[in-house]
């Protein structure tokens, strides 16, 4: 048996952009999955923010004892970045389970 004939067998065309943004645009978000994006898009903005307010010490000057360079706080943003995510995490997932009981509830109605 030939590989490529297997493989021609087997493979499926990629879906067409018609199809997939009729199924993206289908999907809404609720007010909590709104919140969830806004508040992630002005946290990951203050993580920057925060990164370069607060700078790290780049090096030590042997004299006086102070910084003779000022670096970016990177592990600062990182830190905030990954709050941030776990944020958007939780009101999304939030948002979510309430969209499915809202489904689950008309579903039931429609049983009566």
């Amino acid at each position: 048996m030939n590989m490529f004939d297997e493989i021609e067998k087997v493979k499926k065309d990629f879906p067409k952009f018609k199809n997939v943004s009729q199924e993206v645009s289908s999907y809404s978000l609720n007010g909590y999955q709104r919140f969830a994006v806004v508040l992630y898009i002005i946290l990951f903005s203050i993580g920057i923010i925060l990164g370069n307010l607060f700078p790290t010490c780049g090096s030590i000057s042997e004299f006086n004892s102070n910084c003779s360079t000022k670096e970016f706080n990177f592990a600062l943003m990182v830190l905030v970045w990954g709050g941030s995510l776990l944020v958007f995490v939780f009101f999304f997932a939030i948002g979510h389970i309430i969209e499915l009981l809202k489904d689950i509830s008309k579903k039931l109605e429609k049983l009566k």
